[in-house]
């Protein structure tokens, strides 16, 4: 039986937790006293023998089964890609969005501005082989709670490509989709600001905060 030391509630911890029961591994939690105390256990020569920093630590691949570790060497090394991307992608952002309203860091405004623009590069990322059939200018308007994210995109033909291949509409239908006139003064003006990045944006309602270009 292998021993998870941790602190109650340790978000990070439930990681070996879930792992461990999906495997049918025996997983001791050891995360209040007399077993465990954070700031005193982990702080006595016996724990810091097995983990020298002295930090809570546990190892999923090691409660975890052969299916869900990888049966080759290229299936594991797809759950290590993962796991990593979760760990270096997914939670540094979404910490800087939960934590400040559980009260466990301050709100960071400039910190969370950058994110919301970073879901305006993910997109982008994904769409990369839609880049010889497309082009965009995507804009994040306003601030900290009270923000709205618009763009115009320029496809080949005349309806969505992202319905063209399964790869690209991970997020298009997170957003609303209108045709354009091309010859309208509304179209010429919105296609104006919006490559510009400057202008009224009667249509948003919104300061422009700062855009992104896809091409």
């Amino acid at each position: 039986i292998s021993t998870l030391y941790t602190y109650p509630e340790n978000w990070r911890a439930f990681k070996a937790q879930i792992a461990a029961q999906y495997s049918g591994a025996h997983l001791k939690v050891a995360s209040s006293a007399p077993a465990f105390t954070f700031g005193q256990t982990n702080r006595t020569p016996a724990f810091l023998n097995n983990f020298p920093l002295g930090k809570v630590s546990f190892c999923i691949h090691f409660v975890i089964n052969e299916a869900l570790r990888g049966s080759s060497p290229q299936a594991q090394s797809q759950v290590l890609q993962w796991v990593s991307f979760a760990d270096a992608e997914i939670i540094p952002p979404a910490s800087a969005w939960v934590f400040p309203t559980l009260g466990i860091m301050q709100f960071n405004k400039q910190v969370c501005t950058v994110i919301t623009l970073l879901h305006l590069s993910g997109m982008f990322q994904r769409l990369d082989k839609l880049r010889k059939n497309g082009f965009a200018s995507v804009i994040l308007f306003g601030g900290n709670n009270d923000s709205s994210i618009s763009g115009i995109w320029i496809f080949r033909g005349q309806d969505l490509a992202f319905t063209l291949s399964d790869d690209w509409q991970i997020d298009y239908e997170s957003y609303a989709w209108r045709k354009l006139d091309p010859d309208s003064d509304e179209t010429k003006t919105m296609v104006k600001e919006y490559f510009a990045w400057e202008g009224e944006f009667k249509h948003v309602g919104k300061p422009f905060n700062q855009g992104k270009c896809f091409k």
